[in-house]
């Protein structure tokens, strides 16, 4: 009787141990198969960041096109765009695979989920080309352009052919459809601020409404959907940094981009490169407002030359190339500093700008 007993207990423990053993087993399987289906899913989305990065390198190079990507294997992932300090992020939501770039300024919704994007970049100058301003546009979205800015209106319908744009006479009679996200753009502030969110919108998802909102101090306010009214996203003012002109970048750049935050990350870029640029034409001595780099080459050139009123363009007169390039660059630098002197970048870009006017026409331009 106690052999059999024991004999039980043996087999009962047998059985137990080989239950055990069998689920640790499938236990390790499944953590396997799962293992490889996220090193799979990883190396897929690194693949689809690299993919993606190679075609916004393109398109950035690409001055004043439009490229039109069908994006429909895609479709399932969200890709988002970030930016903090100078630097700019752009990956696939919830997963490793992102890439960094301090050079180029992108400017984009946070998140994009579609078949199709609009890819556009536009010259910046100020004065002298500094970058390529890229857009990233989805197709998903709607933008919804309105005010008493009848030139800029018509100007922005003409230029943005291809994307899903749309002019207002009132706010209030839009009508959007559900399964689109919304930007309003506001080209004076008489449309938005002051007013509620319009009926039509009201339902719909507060990420999914946003609106650029442009006043007469060539400055942007962002705003977001809150509900029935409009939240104002950045709590000091905006500006416009450029030259203006009928395809102005800066303004174009403001109109694409998510918030502000994203909006002035990447307008450091462009301001860095500035600084650069700069040297290249003046050298580093221009923090001693001395000439260096191609304008010393100049005044070296025209002192040779009896008689020639180009060293006074170039560093005599009271307008002159080494005091307004020196300007420039000491204002660029403040201006990465402190956002409150970005706005004299304006001045300073217009007085090297017209200083280059006078080198056209009696010596050689700067640039």
């Amino acid at each position: 009787m106690a052999f059999s007993k024991r004999g039980q207990i043996e087999v009962t423990f047998n059985w137990i141990y080989m239950v055990i053993a069998g689920a640790v087993i499938l236990l390790f399987f499944f953590g396997l198969v799962v293992k490889q289906k996220q090193v799979s899913e990883e190396r897929l989305s690194g693949d689809v960041v690299q993919v993606m990065s190679s075609i916004l390198a393109g398109a950035g190079v690409s001055e004043k096109t439009k490229n039109f990507i069908d994006a429909s294997g895609l479709a399932d992932y969200t890709l988002y765009f970030g930016c903090d300090a100078g630097v700019g992020e752009f990956g696939i939501k919830d997963r490793p695979a992102r890439t960094q770039n301090n050079i180029d300024p992108i400017f984009a919704p946070r998140e994009i989920q579609t078949s199709r994007i609009v890819t556009w970049s536009l010259p910046y100058a100020l004065p002298f080309k500094v970058t390529d301003f890229l857009f990233v546009i989805p197709s998903n979205v709607k933008y919804y352009i309105l005010g008493n800015d009848a030139d800029f209106v018509n100007v922005f319908l003409d230029a943005t052919e291809g994307i899903e744009r749309e002019s207002l006479l009132d706010l209030h009679n839009i009508q959007a459809e559900a399964n689109q996200a919304v930007r309003l753009i506001d080209t004076d502030g008489s449309s938005v601020p002051g007013s509620g969110v319009p009926a039509q919108l009201q339902s719909f998802d507060d990420q999914k409404v946003s609106a650029v909102v442009f006043t007469a101090k060539n400055q942007a306010d962002f705003y977001q959907k809150q509900g029935a009214t409009w939240r104002k996203l950045n709590k000091g003012a905006i500006r416009i940094i450029s030259l203006g002109g009928e395809r102005d970048a800066a303004k174009y750049a403001a109109i694409f981009s998510a918030d502000d935050q994203l909006y002035w990350c990447n307008m450091q870029k462009a301001f860095k490169r500035l600084e650069f640029l700069t040297e290249i034409y003046g050298g580093k001595e221009l923090a001693l407002a001395e000439a260096g780099g191609k304008l010393q080459a100049m005044i070296t050139h025209y002192q040779a030359i009896p008689g020639s009123e180009c060293k006074g363009y170039l560093e005599d007169y009271d307008l002159n190339a080494l005091e307004a390039l020196a300007r420039l660059h000491s204002t660029t630098a403040a201006c990465q500093q402190l956002a409150e002197h970005c706005l004299d970048l304006v001045d300073a870009a217009q007085k090297l700008k017209e200083v280059n006017a006078n080198l056209r026409i009696y010596c050689t331009p700067l640039y």
